[in-house]
């Protein structure tokens, strides 16, 4: 598979190219945006947006419907006009070059693929529209198609495929020209779970085979997390984040943030005392725990995000630990998914390998739990 993805990454140019020119010409390109705004009426679908993407980078726009995702995908394409702002690609402006001359490739949500045409037909129309001669085309092709495991079905037709394949062929579609840049719109949003993660594996080995700039575009925290080198958490048209997958999910910036990516505790407490580097903090309970002090918050009330994998089951009562009442638990294979509601009435999610002799906990049943320090963060 790596020796096969390496041809792929290989330009048709590229015969007599050393192995440093050819890892030269498979980095993608830099994408900048600066102050990108796009209306309609009175609603702002991009809202002042800059963003800076680096040459080769994967980076996926996550947020939910109509935080302008889609949008943001659709001016960098070129399908929208900008109402005002600035997008260039490796230092050039890109704001007045038509679709078909950006040269960037595309994965619809839908595929989009030719109903009439064989899956090698629908591969090599990009090749044929830039005027690619017919052997270097079909050479393209060929190799494509093997990589994506679709050799066998090269004179099928759409509709003798699954959905699956269909999506394979979108994405052999987007590559093979080897563009510098790749747009990814949900592109597996109506596959079944198992194979949405097994296409995500093979889009990340393509990603660092052939090095194009991926801007990657869904709903699903879960992708977003798995696959993005940055994530850029959308809101009401703004970038309310940007960074790396466990920045995201570890520290985000907001509640907006810390209860769309992963599930989440917030809990509202108050400032006991700060301690150097972390901080004591007193529910509505009256539990009394520790969290890092990152935000410079010294006094007052606060919001701690404790997620639902760092919370422990206590063995019984203890100077650190809060009883809670379980509300309801649920048996998911290796995991164990319990609610719990605290003394003040606050809910806690709690989430737990399973254990070798723990029984599943009943509702109505006490349980003791505690989380330390570096399992909090404190929002601003």
């Amino acid at each position: 598979m790596a020796t096969e993805l390496a041809s792929l990454a290989e330009p048709s140019a590229g015969a007599g190219m050393s192995g440093a020119a050819r890892a030269q010409s498979a980095i993608g390109a830099g994408i900048v945006l600066r102050d990108v705004v796009k209306t309609y009426g009175d609603f702002r679908a991009a809202d002042c947006i800059s963003l800076d993407i680096r040459p080769g980078e994967f980076i996926t726009l996550l947020g939910p419907s109509g935080s302008g995702k889609t949008t943001l995908l659709n001016l960098i394409a070129g399908f929208q006009k900008l109402d005002s702002g600035e997008m260039h690609v490796d230092g050039a402006p890109i704001d007045h070059v038509p679709t078909h001359k950006r040269g960037f490739g595309m994965v619809f949500q839908s595929y989009a693929l030719f109903p009439t045409m064989t899956v090698a037909q629908n591969v090599a129309f990009p090749l044929r529209m830039a005027g690619v001669d017919r052997t270097t085309a079909e050479r393209r092709v060929a190799e494509t198609l093997e990589i994506m495991r679709l050799s066998e079905h090269a004179q099928k037709t759409p509709s003798q495929m699954s959905g699956g394949q269909q999506q394979r062929v979108a994405i052999a579609r987007a590559i093979v020209r080897r563009p510098r840049i790749v747009l990814m719109d949900e592109p597996l949003s109506a596959l079944d779970r198992r194979l949405r993660e097994s296409i995500q594996i093979e889009i990340r080995e393509l990603h660092r085979a052939i090095g194009s700039t991926i801007l990657f575009v869904t709903h699903d925290q879960g992708e977003a997390l798995t696959m993005s080198d940055r994530i850029a958490v959308m809101d009401a048209g703004r970038i309310v984040q940007i960074g790396t997958p466990v920045d995201i999910y570890r520290h985000p910036q907001n509640r907006f943030v810390a209860s769309f990516v992963g599930e989440s505790n917030l809990i509202e407490a108050e400032i006991v005392q700060r301690r150097g580097a972390t901080m004591a903090l007193r529910n509505r309970a009256g539990y009394v725990f520790e969290a890092d002090a990152g935000h410079g918050i010294e006094v007052g009330r606060a919001t701690v995000l404790v997620r639902p994998e760092r919370i422990a089951i206590a063995d019984g009562p203890g100077p650190h630990a809060m009883p809670v009442t379980v509300t309801s638990a649920l048996f998911l294979g290796e995991v164990l998914r319990i609610e719990a509601r605290t003394d003040s009435g606050e809910t806690l999610l709690i989430r737990c390998m399973d254990a070798a002799g723990r029984s599943l906990p009943a509702a109505g049943e006490r349980l003791h739990v505690s989380w330390g320090a570096a399992d909090c963060w404190v929002l601003a």
